[in-house]
């Protein structure tokens, strides 16, 4: 599925968090002072066909996805995680029924200690042929410690339930 889709959000999540508790095992610090953040990146590339994005428009989507995700561990002078950030660079092609979209995003995910979490930045830019922008989703998100959203700054179509298939249809 694309990556944009408010479902796989989630499914992310797990990733990055299993990468930070990893970083936060393998560096506590010693010293009763703040240490300098770990930091690491991961990277992910996939092509695939997307059944189900466009399948109530009644068409599959073929994707060639690149993300790029650099985390810092920030810790506080005990030596606890006070927060995990990551930054995403992600990019798709998405073409169907002989039209393109490109998904340009760059946004911080900021994970919490009591689960809480917030996402800043452009997490949905989608261009079609020509200037044309298809949707943008850029603000602010911030989830409870259950996933849920407590607050949506800026617009956010996308994670609203817009689709971008509309670009797409013959």
């Amino acid at each position: 599925m694309v990556r944009s889709r408010p479902e796989k959000t989630p499914l992310f999540r797990p990733l990055i968090v299993a990468a930070a508790s990893i970083a936060a095992v393998a560096g506590v610090p010693a010293s009763a002072s703040a240490a300098p953040p770990d930091h690491g990146t991961f990277s992910h590339h996939e092509v695939f066909v997307d059944p189900d994005v466009c399948a109530p428009e009644g068409f599959s989507v073929h994707v060639v996805e690149d993300e790029v995700s650099s985390f810092r561990v920030f810790y506080d002078r005990t030596g606890e995680v006070a927060f995990v950030a990551v930054h995403v660079d992600y990019r798709a092609v998405i073409s169907a029924n002989g039209h393109t979209i490109v998904e340009r995003d760059k946004w911080t995910d900021t994970f919490y200690p009591d689960g809480t979490a917030r996402t800043v930045g452009d997490t949905v830019h989608i261009q079609g042929t020509g200037p044309g922008l298809v949707q943008h989703d850029a603000g602010q998100l911030v989830f409870d410690a259950n996933g849920d959203v407590v607050a949506i700054h800026g617009p956010h179509p996308q994670f609203e339930g817009q689709t971008f298939c509309f670009a797409l249809q013959s």
